[in-house]
Protein backbone atom coordinates (compact mmCIF):
# COMPACT_ATOMS: atom_id res chain seq x y z
CA UNK A 1 0.00 0.00 0.00
CA UNK A 2 1.74 2.83 -0.73
CA UNK A 3 1.49 6.00 1.07
CA UNK A 4 2.21 9.64 0.92
CA UNK A 5 4.21 11.52 3.37
CA UNK A 6 1.46 14.18 4.17
CA UNK A 7 -0.99 11.29 5.03
CA UNK A 8 -2.14 11.51 8.49
CA UNK A 9 -1.55 8.10 10.41
CA UNK A 10 -5.79 8.35 10.88
CA UNK A 11 -6.13 8.27 7.18
CA UNK A 12 -3.70 5.80 7.04
CA UNK A 13 -5.37 3.39 9.30
CA UNK A 14 -9.02 4.56 7.25
CA UNK A 15 -7.74 3.41 4.23
CA UNK A 16 -5.87 -0.15 5.88
CA UNK A 17 -9.21 -1.41 7.59
CA UNK A 18 -11.40 -0.27 3.98
CA UNK A 19 -8.95 -2.73 2.31
CA UNK A 20 -8.87 -5.59 4.85
CA UNK A 21 -12.83 -4.39 4.86
CA UNK A 22 -12.93 -5.55 1.13
CA UNK A 23 -10.55 -8.76 1.60
CA UNK A 24 -13.00 -9.80 4.01
CA UNK A 25 -15.83 -10.02 2.17
CA UNK A 26 -13.94 -11.04 -1.03
CA UNK A 27 -12.37 -14.26 0.71
CA UNK A 28 -16.13 -14.62 2.23
CA UNK A 29 -18.24 -15.00 -1.25
CA UNK A 30 -14.78 -16.79 -2.99
CA UNK A 31 -16.38 -20.33 -3.09
CA UNK A 32 -19.74 -19.26 -4.05
CA UNK A 33 -21.50 -15.93 -4.84
CA UNK A 34 -23.57 -14.36 -2.13
CA UNK A 35 -22.60 -17.28 0.15
CA UNK A 36 -22.06 -14.71 3.20
CA UNK A 37 -25.85 -13.88 2.71
CA UNK A 38 -26.54 -17.25 3.16
CA UNK A 39 -25.00 -17.33 6.69
CA UNK A 40 -26.59 -14.23 7.67
CA UNK A 41 -30.39 -16.07 6.74
CA UNK A 42 -29.71 -18.32 9.31
CA UNK A 43 -30.01 -15.58 12.10
CA UNK A 44 -33.70 -14.96 10.51
CA UNK A 45 -33.89 -18.88 10.17
CA UNK A 46 -33.01 -18.87 13.90
CA UNK A 47 -35.96 -15.97 14.94
CA UNK A 48 -38.52 -17.97 12.56
CA UNK A 49 -37.75 -21.04 14.05
CA UNK A 50 -38.47 -19.42 17.94
CA UNK A 51 -41.60 -17.70 16.25
CA UNK A 52 -43.07 -20.89 15.73
CA UNK A 53 -42.21 -23.20 18.52
CA UNK A 54 -44.08 -20.30 21.00
CA UNK A 55 -46.68 -19.75 18.77
CA UNK A 56 -47.20 -23.38 18.88
CA UNK A 57 -47.35 -23.52 22.39
CA UNK A 58 -49.77 -20.49 22.57
CA UNK A 59 -47.53 -18.06 23.74
CA UNK A 60 -49.60 -14.98 25.21
CA UNK A 61 -48.30 -11.59 23.33
CA UNK A 62 -46.88 -9.59 25.83
CA UNK A 63 -47.01 -6.15 24.48
CA UNK A 64 -47.33 -4.85 21.23
CA UNK A 65 -49.14 -6.95 18.07
CA UNK A 66 -46.97 -8.99 16.92
CA UNK A 67 -45.49 -12.24 18.74
CA UNK A 68 -42.78 -12.12 15.82
CA UNK A 69 -41.79 -8.91 16.27
CA UNK A 70 -41.48 -9.13 19.96
CA UNK A 71 -39.07 -11.90 19.63
CA UNK A 72 -37.13 -10.51 16.86
CA UNK A 73 -36.60 -7.36 18.92
CA UNK A 74 -35.29 -9.63 21.51
CA UNK A 75 -32.86 -11.93 19.56
CA UNK A 76 -31.20 -9.49 16.90
CA UNK A 77 -29.30 -7.40 19.76
CA UNK A 78 -28.11 -11.16 21.09
CA UNK A 79 -27.06 -12.37 18.24
CA UNK A 80 -25.71 -9.20 17.16
CA UNK A 81 -23.69 -9.02 20.15
CA UNK A 82 -22.50 -12.80 19.79
CA UNK A 83 -21.54 -12.33 16.26
CA UNK A 84 -19.26 -9.40 16.57
CA UNK A 85 -17.66 -10.14 19.81
CA UNK A 86 -17.04 -13.79 18.27
CA UNK A 87 -15.31 -12.31 14.60
CA UNK A 88 -13.44 -9.74 17.05
CA UNK A 89 -12.23 -12.38 18.78
CA UNK A 90 -11.59 -14.74 16.08
CA UNK A 91 -9.25 -11.92 13.83
CA UNK A 92 -7.21 -11.57 16.93
CA UNK A 93 -6.12 -15.25 16.72
CA UNK A 94 -5.58 -15.33 13.20
CA UNK A 95 -4.32 -11.80 12.50
CA UNK A 96 -0.77 -13.62 11.00
CA UNK A 97 -2.33 -13.70 8.22
CA UNK A 98 -2.51 -10.32 7.34
CA UNK A 99 0.55 -8.77 10.00
CA UNK A 100 2.99 -9.51 7.26
CA UNK A 101 1.23 -7.14 5.15
CA UNK A 102 3.19 -3.34 6.22
CA UNK A 103 1.01 -1.01 8.48
CA UNK A 104 -1.45 -3.42 9.10
CA UNK A 105 -2.23 -4.82 12.66
CA UNK A 106 -4.09 -7.43 14.35
CA UNK A 107 -6.13 -4.65 15.87
CA UNK A 108 -6.76 -3.28 12.21
CA UNK A 109 -8.03 -6.54 11.07
CA UNK A 110 -10.40 -7.18 14.06
CA UNK A 111 -11.99 -3.70 13.40
CA UNK A 112 -12.77 -4.24 9.66
CA UNK A 113 -14.35 -7.71 10.60
CA UNK A 114 -16.42 -6.04 12.80
CA UNK A 115 -17.40 -3.83 10.94
CA UNK A 116 -18.20 -6.08 7.65
CA UNK A 117 -20.23 -8.12 10.44
CA UNK A 118 -21.69 -5.07 11.43
CA UNK A 119 -23.01 -3.50 8.07
CA UNK A 120 -24.33 -7.14 6.95
CA UNK A 121 -26.55 -7.77 10.41
CA UNK A 122 -27.55 -4.09 10.19
CA UNK A 123 -28.51 -4.34 6.40
CA UNK A 124 -30.62 -8.11 6.53
CA UNK A 125 -32.03 -7.03 9.66
CA UNK A 126 -33.56 -3.63 8.20
CA UNK A 127 -34.75 -6.10 5.10
CA UNK A 128 -36.57 -8.39 7.81
CA UNK A 129 -38.04 -5.34 9.80
CA UNK A 130 -39.54 -3.57 6.66
CA UNK A 131 -40.54 -6.61 5.05
CA UNK A 132 -42.93 -6.81 8.74
CA UNK A 133 -43.85 -3.69 7.94
CA UNK A 134 -45.05 -4.35 4.38
CA UNK A 135 -46.72 -7.58 4.87
CA UNK A 136 -48.35 -5.38 7.61
CA UNK A 137 -47.82 -8.01 10.39
CA UNK A 138 -47.18 -5.50 12.88
CA UNK A 139 -47.78 -1.59 13.02
CA UNK A 140 -44.39 -1.73 15.35
CA UNK A 141 -42.14 -2.85 12.99
CA UNK A 142 -40.78 0.96 11.91
CA UNK A 143 -39.13 2.35 14.79
CA UNK A 144 -40.49 5.83 16.10
CA UNK A 145 -37.50 6.13 18.57
CA UNK A 146 -34.60 6.51 16.10
CA UNK A 147 -32.48 7.74 18.68
CA UNK A 148 -32.86 4.86 21.31
CA UNK A 149 -31.86 2.66 18.03
CA UNK A 150 -28.38 4.39 17.43
CA UNK A 151 -28.12 5.04 20.83
CA UNK A 152 -28.32 0.93 20.98
CA UNK A 153 -26.53 0.63 17.46
CA UNK A 154 -23.37 2.50 18.65
CA UNK A 155 -22.81 0.60 22.13
CA UNK A 156 -23.54 -2.09 21.37
CA UNK A 157 -21.38 -2.32 19.33
CA UNK A 158 -18.26 -0.92 20.78
CA UNK A 159 -19.42 -3.32 23.74
CA UNK A 160 -19.41 -6.18 21.84
CA UNK A 161 -16.23 -4.94 19.87
CA UNK A 162 -14.33 -4.46 23.57
CA UNK A 163 -15.36 -7.98 24.73
CA UNK A 164 -14.18 -9.41 21.54
CA UNK A 165 -10.93 -8.01 22.57
CA UNK A 166 -10.86 -9.72 26.06
CA UNK A 167 -11.89 -12.68 24.92
CA UNK A 168 -9.14 -12.70 22.30
CA UNK A 169 -6.59 -12.01 25.27
CA UNK A 170 -8.24 -14.79 27.78
CA UNK A 171 -8.53 -17.52 24.85
CA UNK A 172 -4.83 -16.86 24.21
CA UNK A 173 -3.50 -16.95 27.92
CA UNK A 174 -6.50 -19.77 28.69
CA UNK A 175 -7.55 -22.10 25.52
CA UNK A 176 -10.20 -23.60 27.37
CA UNK A 177 -11.70 -20.11 27.77
CA UNK A 178 -13.03 -20.36 23.98
CA UNK A 179 -15.33 -23.38 24.86
CA UNK A 180 -16.27 -22.02 28.23
CA UNK A 181 -16.76 -18.52 26.94
CA UNK A 182 -19.22 -20.37 23.90
CA UNK A 183 -21.58 -22.15 27.02
CA UNK A 184 -21.84 -18.92 28.39
CA UNK A 185 -22.88 -16.50 25.66
CA UNK A 186 -25.39 -19.34 24.39
CA UNK A 187 -27.10 -18.72 28.07
CA UNK A 188 -27.95 -15.16 27.33
CA UNK A 189 -30.85 -15.94 24.88
CA UNK A 190 -32.57 -17.04 28.02
CA UNK A 191 -31.04 -14.32 30.72
CA UNK A 192 -31.25 -11.06 29.28
CA UNK A 193 -35.14 -10.60 28.37
CA UNK A 194 -35.28 -12.14 25.14
CA UNK A 195 -38.44 -14.43 25.36
CA UNK A 196 -40.01 -12.35 28.16
CA UNK A 197 -40.20 -8.67 29.77
CA UNK A 198 -37.98 -8.43 32.88
CA UNK A 199 -40.28 -5.97 34.75
CA UNK A 200 -42.97 -8.83 34.96
CA UNK A 201 -40.90 -10.72 36.99
CA UNK A 202 -40.83 -11.51 40.51
CA UNK A 203 -38.64 -8.74 42.70
CA UNK A 204 -36.07 -11.13 43.50
CA UNK A 205 -35.57 -12.83 39.58
CA UNK A 206 -35.49 -8.77 38.55
CA UNK A 207 -32.81 -7.71 40.75
CA UNK A 208 -30.61 -11.13 38.97
CA UNK A 209 -31.36 -9.97 35.68
CA UNK A 210 -30.50 -6.34 36.31
CA UNK A 211 -26.59 -7.37 36.32
CA UNK A 212 -26.60 -8.84 33.08
CA UNK A 213 -25.92 -5.71 30.62
CA UNK A 214 -27.09 -7.62 28.24
CA UNK A 215 -30.41 -7.32 29.50
CA UNK A 216 -30.12 -3.74 29.12
CA UNK A 217 -29.09 -3.47 25.58
CA UNK A 218 -32.39 -5.81 24.92
CA UNK A 219 -34.66 -3.06 26.45
CA UNK A 220 -33.19 -0.14 25.24
CA UNK A 221 -33.83 -1.73 20.90
CA UNK A 222 -36.98 -2.16 22.15
CA UNK A 223 -37.90 1.23 23.45
CA UNK A 224 -37.16 1.86 19.83
CA UNK A 225 -40.11 0.20 19.12
CA UNK A 226 -42.48 0.01 21.75
CA UNK A 227 -43.81 3.61 23.14
CA UNK A 228 -45.29 1.64 26.52
CA UNK A 229 -42.41 -0.70 27.06
CA UNK A 230 -41.34 -1.02 30.62
CA UNK A 231 -38.16 0.98 31.13
CA UNK A 232 -37.90 0.37 35.12
CA UNK A 233 -34.83 -1.85 34.96
CA UNK A 234 -33.15 0.40 31.88
CA UNK A 235 -30.26 2.33 32.85
CA UNK A 236 -28.38 4.44 30.39
CA UNK A 237 -25.66 4.80 32.72
CA UNK A 238 -25.07 0.83 33.03
CA UNK A 239 -24.83 0.69 30.08
CA UNK A 240 -22.11 3.18 28.93
CA UNK A 241 -20.10 2.11 32.33
CA UNK A 242 -19.99 -1.84 30.96
CA UNK A 243 -19.54 -0.47 27.57
CA UNK A 244 -16.46 1.78 27.82
CA UNK A 245 -14.98 0.08 30.81
CA UNK A 246 -15.20 -3.33 28.53
CA UNK A 247 -13.56 -1.24 25.58
CA UNK A 248 -10.93 0.20 27.70
CA UNK A 249 -10.20 -3.69 29.06
CA UNK A 250 -10.27 -4.99 25.65
CA UNK A 251 -7.56 -2.14 24.11
CA UNK A 252 -5.32 -2.80 26.88
CA UNK A 253 -5.64 -6.51 26.38
CA UNK A 254 -5.10 -6.06 22.66
CA UNK A 255 -1.41 -3.99 23.68
CA UNK A 256 -0.46 -6.91 26.31
CA UNK A 257 -1.10 -9.31 23.31
CA UNK A 258 0.43 -7.95 21.32
CA UNK A 259 3.95 -7.35 23.29
CA UNK A 260 3.33 -11.08 24.44
CA UNK A 261 3.52 -12.22 20.44
CA UNK A 262 6.04 -10.00 19.80
CA UNK A 263 8.15 -11.56 22.49
CA UNK A 264 7.39 -14.91 21.58
CA UNK A 265 8.22 -14.35 17.74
Amino acid sequence: MRTSPNQSSFTIQLRVISALMIREVRLRNKKHAFSQLFDLMEAVVFIVAHFIIFKFLGRHLLIGDSLLLFITTGIFPILFFRTISIRAASAMESAKSVTVIPLVEALDFAISRALVEFISYGLIFIAFFAMISVLELSRYAIPFNVVAIVQFTILILLFSFGLGLVNSYLIYMFPLWKFIWGGISRTQIFMSGVFFIPEYMPPVIKNILSYNPLLHFVALFRTGFYSTYPTHMLSMNYILQWTFGVLIIGLSAERMLRNQRALHA
